[in-house]
């Protein structure tokens, strides 16, 4: 099995999820809205830095409308709502609000220069091949040479602290990928957009953090796969 950050959290939060989902494959068709939402802000992101790499930089009023346009064509009516006192235009509404508040700030996008959108990358936390890991990365820019910074687009309505984040796996595995796919990257930032908030938080790892995770991720990964039992955790 080639894990990612997601599966072993799932693992991490309820063994017996990570069962259903990845080993037996139960089909899942539950869309929740905010998901839904955060889905459709990255695509319009995606959109933004692409027509930005061919010297095409939209308009506030274009990335808006683009947004409103693949919310319509991609929405159906099995999307879930939990919050019965919110509707879906608003929900739409708060999408809308999080590009605004990104494009103020960030507008002209000018400060690095972007590697990569959605980027694949696959990599082995141990010799010959084992222990393989993949994950997409949502941005990777360059603000000089030697130096990679990894972006992370959250329209979550939770806002940690930087305690939470320097603890973070996710980002930590990708720093990961990238020294072993760019070994000449002499530093690597992690960032998060919380967009909601319109904040941005920063956070490093020090190549004694990434060893100690990729031994503890090691023993996980070995855990998993001796597994004979998957219990439920209750949250």
């Amino acid at each position: 099995m080639i894990y990612s950050p997601s599966r072993l959290e799932t693992y991490r939060q309820c063994p017996q999820k990570f069962k259903f989902t990845y080993i037996d494959q139960v089909p899942s068709s539950l869309e929740v809205i905010e998901s839904f939402m955060g889905s459709r802000v990255h695509e319009t992101l995606y959109k933004l830095y692409t027509d930005l790499r061919f010297w095409k930089m939209m308009s506030l009023e274009d990335l808006l409308a683009y947004y409103r346009e693949i919310w319509e064509k991609e929405w159906h009516g099995d999307i879930q709502i939990i919050r019965d006192e919110l509707t879906p235009d608003e929900y739409r509404a708060l999408g809308e609000k999080c590009l605004v508040d990104y494009y103020r700030r960030y507008a002209p996008f000018d400060q690095t220069r972007t590697l990569g959108l959605e980027h694949p990358v696959q990599f082995n936390l141990g010799p010959e091949g084992k222990y393989a890991m993949k994950g997409f990365i949502d941005r990777l820019s360059q603000p000089k040479d030697g130096v990679i910074w990894i972006h992370d687009y959250k329209t979550k309505g939770f806002f940690p602290t930087q305690q939470d984040l320097d603890q973070d796996r996710q980002l930590a595995y990708y720093q990961m990928a990238v020294h072993l796919l760019w070994p000449e990257t002499k530093e690597v930032e992690l960032i998060w957009h919380y967009l909601i908030f319109d904040q941005e938080i920063r956070s490093r790892r020090t190549a004694d953090d990434l060893e100690t995770l990729r031994q503890e991720t090691i023993a996980l990964i070995e855990k998993i796969e001796t597994a004979t039992e998957f219990p439920v955790k209750q949250s």
